[in-house]
């Protein structure tokens, strides 16, 4: 663990410059159903179509189990249902339970997930599911994802090669944005093989954010990181301070309106991602 006062201490531009993007033709959707937002990017057009079926299937499930298993959305704490579940509320319910939080803390993840998967068994080789924010990557090839931490803090962002993937980032804010979240971090940024469990740390770790001392407040974060399994490291950001725990990708610095890079959004705002993956 380290924590930093200055982002440039932390990533030097020159590295940043350095960086090179294998350039693979990559298909772009948008794509909206009820309260769910996906950019979906992969190299196999035709793919897309049963990533979109899979997505609509794991909406109608959820809902389907808000309706009979109202704690199931409600809950801040883990829930245990009995008796055996889709497989999309499985995946809710297990990543609650690793990270202490309910399992709606880990339903956008989820979603990107099984729409990842679905797109991949399809036969796309490269693909990308951002859902507001919490990213599902699959690929053979590098990519840069962006974090936004609000107006005060420079861009930083992730240079993730190909044997780090798959791979799910997922970001929580107590600042930024709408998402429900008990702690005072600008954002923070769970890594792990699987976006629901990366979606549902993120929650975990950004509510353990706290108080009016900020390193300690990081630290505080960095600590919960440690005893959630299945996570492969996390990025704290309070008020121009950093803290990172585990392995992550490697951080680089990150131009305004950078064409190369998928922001992170979380609902916060929108970038412009043009032709991002070419």
């Amino acid at each position: 663990m380290h924590l930093l006062r200055a982002l440039r201490a932390l990533v030097p531009s020159s590295r940043a410059e350095t960086i090179q993007i294998l350039v693979i033709q990559m298909y772009s959707k948008t794509w909206t159903f009820r309260e769910t937002s996906l950019l979906i990017k992969c190299d196999d057009e035709q793919a897309i179509e049963a990533g979109l079926r899979a997505g609509i299937s794991a909406r109608n499930e959820i809902e389907r189990y808000v309706l009979r298993y109202p704690e199931f959305f409600s809950s801040l704490e883990p829930v245990k249902l009995e008796g055996n579940h889709p497989k999309v509320i499985e995946t809710m319910l297990d990543a609650g339970e690793r990270a202490g939080v309910g399992p709606f803390a880990a339903v956008a993840g989820a979603i990107s997930q099984v729409v990842a998967d679905a797109i991949r068994r399809a036969g796309a080789q490269n693909v990308v599911v951002d859902n507001g924010g919490d990213i599902a990557i699959i690929g053979r090839r590098d990519f840069r994802v962006g974090v936004f931490a609000g107006d005060g803090f420079g861009r930083i962002g992730f240079h993730i090669t190909a044997g780090e993937l798959p791979l799910g980032i997922c970001t929580s804010s107590g600042t930024v944005g709408h998402s429900l979240s008990l702690g005072m971090a600008d954002a923070v940024v769970a890594v792990a093989s699987e976006a629901s469990i990366a979606d549902a740390a993120a929650t975990s770790i950004g509510n353990s954010v706290r108080g009016s001392d900020v390193p300690s407040s990081i630290e505080q974060g960095l600590e919960q990181a440690k005893h959630i399994d299945g996570i492969k490291g996390c990025l704290i950001i309070r008020k121009k301070h950093v803290g990172t725990w585990g392995k992550i990708p490697r951080l680089i610095q990150v131009s305004p309106g950078s064409r190369e890079i998928l922001d992170v959004q979380k609902k916060y705002r929108s970038y412009d991602l043009g032709d991002s993956f070419r």
